[in-house]
């Protein structure tokens, strides 16, 4: 015959801690290490979960600051490509990616593997950075709420992007000078139709820096809110993504919308 189970074996729920079965000494071992146990399993279930929830954000938190390594004007295509094999982005160019062009995208970060009772509608985020002779000519972050496939166009709802270049307005006459801000943010609306017919309003705040550009601007135009990737219910537009956005105009955005 089997010999019986020792008692550690068996599972906690099944155990007998009454006199007849062993000796008090023995008793309050057993309880001590149950509940040794039970304290210890629970707290690796709680880290573990809180690890799962909060990884997007720590992520995308991570992957701006490492962007911020590149200085546009002044790094070049080996700093850019370094960067690119270190945090994983992939070169989205027709060619093959060579110092006289190259534009790099990093992963996704999304929440999507929450539960949608939690996440709500979702958000997205991704860096991007583009060389051009041999130059870092563009560096940026796009922040978006539940990303939606139309016709193979992945469209949100609402978005936040922050792009920094050298200059944003061109011309066709190269002696031509234009004076631009330093900065410049503003809120404006996108569509996508199918059939001819609106499917969807999208409402987005950009962001146009420059290497001009102050602190102060950096500061607030690059304040996100990560915890739009853990909070329950998650985010419901742009201005929850960075809560320091300019306020929106909603009678410009009322008078835009009818128009579609």
């Amino acid at each position: 015959m089997l010999s019986e189970a020792p008692k550690l074996l068996v599972p906690i729920y099944q155990r007998d801690y009454s006199d007849s079965h062993c000796n008090r000494a023995m008793c309050r071992f057993n309880k001590l290490v149950d509940y040794r146990l039970g304290i210890s399993l629970l707290t690796l279930a709680l880290l573990l979960g809180g690890v799962y929830l909060v990884y997007p954000a720590l992520r995308a938190r991570y992957l701006f600051h490492e962007l911020g390594a590149l200085q546009v004007g002044h790094s070049n295509f080996e700093d850019a490509q370094r960067l690119a094999k270190k945090l994983g982005a992939i070169p989205i160019t027709p060619t093959p990616c060579n110092p006289s062009y190259c534009f790099w995208t990093s992963e996704y970060v999304n929440n999507a593997r929450l539960p949608q009772r939690w996440r709500g509608s979702g958000v997205t985020f991704a860096i991007n950075f583009e060389v051009k002779d041999s130059v870092v000519r563009n560096k940026g972050a796009w922040y978006g709420i539940e990303i939606i496939n139309m016709d193979s166009n992945y469209v949100p709802v609402s978005s936040v992007s922050v792009g920094e270049q050298e200059k944003w307005i061109f011309t066709k006459e190269p002696n031509r000078v234009i004076a631009e801000p330093p900065t410049a943010a503003g809120w404006g609306i996108g569509r996508i139709e199918r059939n001819g017919y609106r499917k969807i309003v999208s409402a987005r705040f950009q962001v146009h820096m420059t290497p001009r550009s102050s602190v102060e601007d950096w500061r607030r135009y690059t304040a996100f809110n990560y915890s739009c990737f853990w909070k329950y219910y998650g985010c419901k537009d742009a201005r929850d993504l960075l809560p320091t956005a300019d306020p929106p105009n909603f009678e410009k955005w009322q008078q835009e919308y009818s128009n579609y």
